[in-house]
């Protein structure tokens, strides 16, 4: 259990999440370096596109503790489980999606980002994923996970599938007129160190 060992000390990030490929992150700095001068550009190795956004591991924890009274050492070994089944659920293979558009994300609209058309493969994905998460809160004695999903800012978006990509924080104005292309994504590690 190393890993989430390591992820649940250090209060890392949980994402299931995906990647692009050599030619998809070429396009994508392509369109950040369109962008205004001063805009604050996500990092290149933060470009990803989220499945399901976990949160930070002890966030988390203390949320499910203040309902459940689950011990730090039961949540643990329930997050290694839930860690492993969302990574065999992963796919050994590449999606491609179609863009949709740029769109302003966030409480304010500022957070540019290009979504893209979720393919059926995707959908049944997210499906699956949706329900391992449902299934952990469960096992962590969440009685009504739906409401506390709603009510937690880690997790509020988790059942919704909104295939994006973010590319700066913090952007005023109108959306760019630029030429989006496809992008081809790859499965990404659940325990995350970005942010």
């Amino acid at each position: 259990m190393p890993e989430s060992r390591r992820g649940f000390d250090a209060n890392l990030r949980l994402y299931a999440q995906m990647q692009p490929d050599g030619p998809s992150l070429a396009h994508l700095l392509s369109l950040q370096e369109s962008l205004p001068a001063g805009t604050r550009l996500v990092p290149r190795k933060q470009l990803h596109l989220t499945l399901i956004h976990f949160g930070k591991v002890l966030d988390v924890h203390r949320a499910v503790n203040a309902q459940t009274g689950i011990s730090r050492s039961a949540y643990e070994q329930l997050l290694a489980g839930y860690v492993a089944r969302t990574e065999a659920l992963l796919p050994a293979v590449s999606f491609r999606l179609g863009p949709v558009g740029f769109a302003g994300f966030g409480t304010r609209g500022s957070t540019l980002v290009v979504e893209y058309l979720p393919t059926p493969d995707l959908a049944l994905l997210h499906r699956d994923l949706y329900r391992e998460l449902v299934g952990f809160l469960g096992a962590a004695g969440i009685r009504d996970t739906a409401a506390f999903m709603a009510g937690d800012p880690n997790l509020m978006h988790a059942g919704t599938l909104r295939p994006h990509i973010s590319l700066a924080r913090g952007f005023a104005g109108a959306l760019p007129s630029l030429q989006l292309e496809s992008v081809t994504l790859q499965p990404m590690p659940v325990v995350y160190p970005g942010h």
